[in-house]
């Protein structure tokens, strides 16, 4: 869920002073990217051919730097960068340790960096890379600078991680947000799209996460279009198709105990069911959140939490043994969600 906004910055008198001189730096560097988001795919061991039900997790990982003890400016916080590297490296060892507890034949994930000023020069992406390496990756950029120093540096995007062969592997835009925040910083979201075959059929994952603080939700709602429009086209193909990931927008109705003022929840919206395709299906667990807000380090009971992870799927796709890891948001604001897919044509 975590974004840039102007709203926060205007609001949070010392985080703009440094903002602006970073942006500073940036612009005399002409460091931040524009055109198309930048990808690394690589495959280190053997894949095996997928067999039904295919298992799915999707997970925002927030960087490493979001853990319990976190808060963050954009949510009405004070911080900008997490509280340590040591925290940030403790962060990260829970989530290289639950990567290895998950069965998953796909793990997409969101969020995921490398070194620089967000995760305070902890190499995120090499950790998970490691924890993960009998998967072929596909990593993706949204957010990233050029020919900065190392503390100013910013690679942060979207991870896909499989284990089964793949058929198929790219990324597809998304539309952007109006304006550049300070005029200089643009996210450029796209989605991943990993095809495969599974008990010799055809599908399409979806990785995507979609914008979190544009006014009135009206960025997301167009993103959520052309996403449909993507995924049909992938269906009208013969395919089943799994959309996942950080949709920031409310799946299913919640009503988990808080004490969060309404102030901190001017970024959720509702989940706009109009906007479901005839026949797809939302699948989120409505026993455990997936999110909570970061105006302040995490409490049980205090933060507001709510379901904004989880899937989507075509009308010939049906979902099983779905569940919320609940980590207790103790190093990542964000909970892993697993579900098992089979096709049903």
């Amino acid at each position: 869920m975590r974004a840039f906004t102007s709203r926060a910055i205007i609001a949070t008198a010392g985080v703009l002073a440094a903002l602006i001189a970073y942006a500073a730096a940036a612009l005399a560097a002409t460091a931040w990217t524009d055109g198309v988001p930048q990808q690394i795919s690589e495959a280190s061991a053997p894949l095996s051919e997928a067999q039904a039900p295919l298992r799915v997790t999707t997970w925002n990982i927030g960087y490493a730097g979001l853990g319990a003890d976190a808060d963050f400016f954009a949510d009405g916080g004070r911080m900008l960068r997490p509280p340590s590297r040591a925290a940030v490296e403790r962060n990260l060892a829970a989530i290289r340790a639950t990567l290895g507890d998950i069965e998953s034949d796909v793990i997409i994930m969101q969020e995921v960096a490398g070194p620089g000023l967000l995760t305070r020069n902890v190499d995120v992406l090499s950790g998970v890379r490691s924890a993960l390496a009998d998967r072929a990756m596909l990593f993706s950029v949204d957010t990233r600078t050029r020919l900065m120093p190392p503390w100013l540096r910013l690679r942060h995007g979207l991870g896909a991680f499989t284990r089964a062969a793949l058929t198929g592997q790219r990324i597809a835009r998304m539309p952007d947000e109006p304006r550049a925040i300070l005029g200089l910083i643009r996210r450029r979201y796209h989605v991943q799209v990993t095809e495969l075959d599974v008990s010799g059929r055809p599908w399409t994952i979806i990785n995507l996460h979609l914008s979190a603080f544009d006014e009135g939700a009206n960025t997301r709602l167009q993103q959520l279009r052309a996403l449909f429009a993507l995924a049909q086209t992938h269906h009208a193909q013969g395919r089943a198709v799994v959309l996942g990931g950080d949709w920031n927008l409310v799946l299913t109705e919640t009503n988990f105990p808080h004490t969060s003022d309404d102030s901190a929840l001017f970024w959720i919206h509702p989940f706009p069911r109009e906007e479901l395709p005839q026949g797809w299906r939302i699948v989120a667990d409505p026993s455990t959140p997936s999110v909570r807000t970061n105006e302040r380090p995490f409490h049980a009971g205090e933060n507001y939490t709510t379901i904004i992870d989880g899937f989507i799927v075509s009308p010939n796709v049906e979902a099983a043994d779905l569940r919320t890891r609940d980590l207790t948001f103790r190093f990542t604001d964000h909970q892993p969600v697993t579900a098992a897919f089979v096709r049903t044509d």
